[in-house]
């Protein structure tokens, strides 16, 4: 089980907030690791290019998010892309619809992936969302047929789209929405969002603000065994099951790692480092680092 465990967080990603960016001067992963550059509803879109332009200088591939329904219009849709290249060569991005209110003229995802920017722009590599929860904001139907068209875009463009989904804290609905996608013929692979190490009060928090589910209920129902709130924990149980559940998916999904920092970006980077160097051994489907990192 070990080696599976580093095999499959490997090339994990993570995500980075401008707002955090402001107060670290280093990043501690391999700069074979990519990093997500967040840009919530509320955001300051200089403080999203500066954020940018620290992970490209500090010799890593970001990952921008691009929030549809937070642009004014397709033109705000350009220039936005303009700026991100003229601060880096990554070819990588997040296209989603995006939490809060629409603010403009674009209304989902599906409008900046059909309007031939990102392959203009060379944004080649596109990340697209994935609810295995479902979501509180689309109904479960619009949300199928958005994958099949996106999976239609991915088969007959020169984008390479891949799946990065909401996190979760179990692994049963994962399990079930892939058997879903096989059914619908979604065959796009798929980067699992994972809680990173937090304590169980911030998880809870983070769950209610996104309305993950099943997996709140699995949180609320679970929080007495948990012990002390305020203590770290990272879900090892659910690492395990998904490391599993890959061996046994059809096309081998999840097939790919990413990591929400709930816990602190510095530490979960130190976190996933210590799993990708193997400096840990399993235990009572628990994980032990060789030295303390929480």
């Amino acid at each position: 089980m070990k080696e599976d465990i580093i095999n499959f967080i490997d090339d994990f990603t993570i995500e980075l907030n401008p707002k955090v960016q402001k107060k670290i001067t280093d990043i501690h992963i391999n700069k074979k690791n990519k990093i997500f550059v967040t840009y919530l509803p509320e955001s300051d879109e200089k403080e999203i290019l500066s954020a940018v332009e620290f992970v490209d200088t500090k010799g890593f591939t970001p990952i921008v998010h691009l929030p549809a329904r937070t642009m004014r219009d397709i033109d705000h849709v350009e220039d936005f892309l303009i700026k991100i290249r003229k601060l880096t060569k990554s070819s990588d991005i997040l296209v989603i619809g995006g939490g809060g209110n629409q603010v403009g003229s674009v209304q989902s995802s599906m409008d900046i992936l059909e309007s031939g920017l990102l392959e203009k722009y060379n944004f080649n590599k596109v990340k697209v969302a994935g609810h295995p929860e479902g979501s509180p904001d689309i109904n479960d139907e619009t949300l199928k047929k958005f994958l099949l068209n996106k999976e239609q875009i991915h088969n007959a463009s020169v984008l390479d789209l891949e799946i990065v989904t909401q996190f979760f804290f179990e692994a049963e609905p994962f399990i079930k929405w892939d058997a879903l996608l096989d059914t619908i013929g979604v065959t796009l692979p798929v980067r699992v969002g994972f809680p990173g190490p937090a304590t169980f009060k911030t998880l809870l928090n983070f769950g209610l603000m996104s309305g993950v589910g099943n997996s709140l209920n699995f949180l609320k129902k679970n929080s007495n065994k948990i012990g002390d709130l305020l203590v770290k924990t990272s879900n090892d149980k659910l690492l395990m099951e998904l490391v599993t559940a890959s061996k046994y998916s059809k096309i081998g999904r999840p097939n790919g790692f990413h990591c929400y920092p709930f816990g602190g970006f510095e530490k979960t980077c130190y976190w996933l480092t210590a799993i990708q160097n193997g400096d840990f051994i399993v235990e009572n489907e628990k994980l032990v680092f060789h030295k303390k990192i929480f």
